[in-house]
């Protein structure tokens, strides 16, 4: 048997010996933060934590949730202190993912720290950006695509080179009038856009005409309260026995959304001046 083996049971039995003579717990060989208690035979330990009690915590715990920059940083400027917080960041634009959490007690260069008093913040998307990264390049039927875009109207940015609100409205209610109707023909135009003929099934003379863009942006915010990005989207379409369907495909998105975190983190590390990291702090 190990010299420390023999060490360790002496001392345990010395403990019980001890513990079973005065008949009360006995400490036997505690250091720094760890005690070591010997109890007589049939003896058991209840823990009580009575710091409810008392006039305020014993530290500082637990995790708060902020909805937007603004509280986020109030409430770091609030707690934190230079030489003892940090921040971590976890980011995952192409999944549209960013979570950015301080830790107001964390490790020193020299010194420990508990790491429980926190706060995290991951920006909520806005109702508009949602909506329209939802029905990136679903397809819709002629009148409900209609509908979607004059619903989202305001959405619609004016922007050189590009067809403006008035515009795609005309062209949403033309795509209503034209919806019992047959596209005949579709001709790509040299500004981008195609002009779509349409006749009645039953009368091939009676033609209505349309132009469709082939383009559009739009300036929304990606989270909420906070500023608008602009976007832009390709406008598509397919004919299927005369009947056409109709849908957007929004042009690197990942990129609008990784360009809004950016400007976060920028604001944040500018108005906190803590240490920054990318990455993820467990405990």
């Amino acid at each position: 048997m190990h010299e420390e083996t023999l060490k360790s049971t002496e001392t345990e039995n010395i403990a019980q010996t001890v513990a079973r003579e005065i008949k009360r717990p006995f400490e036997i060989g505690s250091e720094k933060h760890i005690k070591r208690v010997a109890l007589p035979p049939g003896w058991t330990i209840e823990e009580n934590d009575d710091e409810h009690l008392l006039d305020r915590p014993i530290r500082i715990s637990g995790t708060a949730y902020a909805h937007d920059a603004d509280s986020f940083i109030n409430y770091v400027n609030r707690h934190a202190n230079l030489a003892t917080s940090t921040i971590f960041c976890q980011a995952n634009y192409e999944n549209d993912e960013m979570l950015i959490t301080s830790i107001i007690d964390d490790h020193t260069e020299n010194e420990p720290a508990w790491g429980a008093h926190r706060i995290s913040f991951s920006p909520r998307h806005s109702v508009e950006y949602k909506n329209w990264v939802k029905n990136n390049r679903r397809s819709m039927p002629q009148v409900e695509f209609a509908l979607f875009l004059e619903q989202n109207l305001e959405d619609i940015a004016n922007v050189e080179g590009m067809p403006t609100g008035s515009q795609l409205l005309e062209m949403a209610l033309q795509f209503e009038a034209n919806q019992d109707m047959r596209l005949k023909s579709h001709v790509r135009l040299q500004s981008g856009g195609v002009q779509m003929q349409f006749v009645q099934d039953d009368d091939d003379a009676t033609i209505a005409r349309m132009t469709m863009f082939d383009k559009l942006s739009i300036g929304i915010p990606v989270f909420w309260n906070a500023e608008p990005y602009l976007i832009n989207a390709r406008l598509r379409y397919r004919v299927r026995e005369g009947k056409a369907t109709f849908w957007y495909e929004l042009i690197r998105p990942e990129k609008v959304f990784e360009a809004a975190c950016k400007t976060i983190i920028e604001r944040i590390k500018s108005e906190t001046e803590l240490p920054f990291f990318f990455g993820t702090s467990a405990r």
